[in-house]
């Protein structure tokens, strides 16, 4: 293999592909990328047999081939070199030469045949979802996913649901739902057409990560497409694809419900995240509870830290039903506030029960958040 190319043609391809490779994995080849050229084009594929993604620009092929070399070392010696046409040509399947002006680097290679076949679903299969939908749903939803450290025990909450639903004649709605048990999210947009998912898909959560750093690139022409056992992302050099979890994401509907929280303050959101941001400060990791007090025309926000201080103080409100005294995480209440720009609806059950969140007069996102018990 011996060609040229652009430094930053292949830094920038290289920046993409970052994310799906697997460097934990016991499987070394996982760790590389896998590198082609054939006449005018270059492409880098990774995998880690759960998410996959390719990549293609235009360069001047001397010699065609291929070789798998490892994702991060290559990306870091690109990065620093210097902004010019780069030389790259292969030894048999034992080292790659780099060189860019005066500058020469040699990587170990491995075997190109060694690495996993990467596969990509029909475009012609399937419904599209447009770009500036599944991105927000993303971003309203992804950090309800429960921490790596408890995947294991809750695969199937390791995503997120997305299902499609149909509301009054001719609208037809998609939903992502995320929960870690703790708390529940959920946002929902009105689609085109009838879409008929029946119980709808998982989604993993670092599928859903990686969509999102390539939605947030805006590629020229990018579009989302859901196909039988993945969720793809395609561009004009870009095709990636998520294989979906297999299992069953727990019936959330009834937790949504409007109708069972019947006590409702509203308040500004911004206001609310503002004193909230100042509480987290103050609250230690461990103990990282605020109590809140709902009362008719107040909403009262208390934080203790015996080593530092505490936070006591209260934001104009409009209360309705009996006064309520609860405490929960107030970084749980931050990462759904940020979304809202104007008043924000706090829906409670209670004093022991769980709250939602609503963006005041609207209904497409919703957030349930458990209250902490001592």
């Amino acid at each position: 293999m011996k060609c040229r190319v652009p430094k930053i043609n292949l830094q920038n391809m290289l920046a993409k592909v970052q994310g799906f490779t697997e460097r934990k994995s016991t499987l070394p080849i996982l760790s590389h990328v896998l590198l082609e050229t054939e006449e005018g084009s270059m492409r880098i594929k990774a995998t880690d047999l759960h998410t996959s993604i390719q990549v293609s620009t235009e360069c001047t092929v001397e010699a065609p081939g291929s070789c798998a070399i490892n994702a991060k070392s290559f990306y870091d010696v690109i990065r620093e070199l210097p902004e010019e046409e780069l030389l790259i040509w292969t030894e048999e399947y034992t080292r790659a030469h780099i060189k860019a002006g005066n500058k020469h680097v040699k990587l170990n290679i491995m075997d190109p045949e060694e690495y996993p076949t990467i596969e990509f679903a029909s475009l012609d299969t399937g419904f599209s979802i447009p770009v500036d939908i599944m991105k927000p749903m993303i971003e309203r939803t992804i950090f309800s996913t429960p921490p790596v450290s408890e995947s294991d025990s809750k695969y199937t909450l390791n995503g997120a649901l997305l299902v499609t639903r149909e509301e009054k004649p001719k609208n037809t709605f998609i939903e992502m739902v995320t929960t870690d048990s703790r708390r529940l999210s959920l946002a929902r947009y009105r689609i085109p057409g009838k879409h008929d998912m029946g119980e709808g898909i998982i989604v993993p959560r670092k599928g859903l990560q990686e969509l999102k750093r390539l939605m947030d690139g805006k590629d020229e022409g990018a579009g989302m497409m859901l196909a039988k056992e993945s969720l793809l992302y395609v561009s004009k050099d870009t095709t990636a694809t998520v294989r979906l979890i297999d299992g069953k994401f727990p019936d959330y509907r009834s937790i949504v419900a409007a109708e069972a929280y019947p006590l409702v303050t509203r308040i500004n959101a911004q206001e609310l995240l503002g004193m909230l941001k100042v509480c987290t400060a103050m609250v230690s990791e461990m103990a990282s509870c605020v109590k809140f007090s709902f009362t008719k025309n107040k909403t009262g926000i208390y934080a203790n830290n015996p080593e530092q201080g505490e936070v006591d103080t209260s934001i104009d409100s409009q209360h309705e039903g009996e006064d309520v005294e609860i405490t929960f995480n107030p970084r749980y209440f931050m990462d759904c506030l940020a979304f809202i720009e104007g008043e924000a609806e706090i829906r409670l059950k209670g004093p022991q029960g769980p709250c939602m969140i609503t963006d005041s007069g609207k209904t497409d996102c919703r957030w349930v958040i458990m209250p902490m018990r001592f």
